[in-house]
This record gives C-alpha cells, structure tokens and sequence, in this order.
C-alpha cells in the first residue's frame, strides 16, 4: 500500500477499501453498544468519540491508497 495524495483521483486499494467500508457501514452498531455499557456518560462519549475519529480517519486514508500491481518472486527460477 503507498499513501500519496496523488492517488486522490486513482481507485482505492480494494482490500483497504473494504475494511474500512466495513467499520464506516457498522459504526452506528458500535456507538449504539457503547451507549448501552454500565460506564459513566463521560467515558462512553470518549470512547465514541475517538472510535468515530478512527473510523472516519481510517476511510479517509483508503482514498489516498491505489490499487498497484505488487511483482511476485519467481518461487521456481529455471
């Protein structure tokens, strides 16, 4: 994976991008089971807060990340 901001425009790697597709589709869940824990309001905010900076953070790096071909070793060299 490269980071450049010069892959704005290029496709998004597709494993990154779906990973943090995933967190971004099911952070709402997150939020709503961390709401639901017997802790104070104060550390449950915290927690939602810096889970939701992660996630969108997260997602916002895959776009800078494109989709490159990697060159495999020659397992078996003649």
């Amino acid at each position: 994976m490269n980071l450049s901001i010069n892959n704005f425009n290029k496709p998004s790697n597709k494993r990154w991008k779906k990973i943090a597709d995933f967190f971004l589709f099911t952070l709402p869940l997150y939020l709503g089971a961390i709401m639901a824990l017997p802790i104070s309001e104060d550390i449950k905010l915290w927690i939602n807060f810096a889970m939701s900076l992660a996630v969108v953070t997260l997602k916002g790096l895959t776009k800078l990340t494109s989709e490159t071909e990697i060159p495999q070793p020659d397992v078996n060299p003649s």
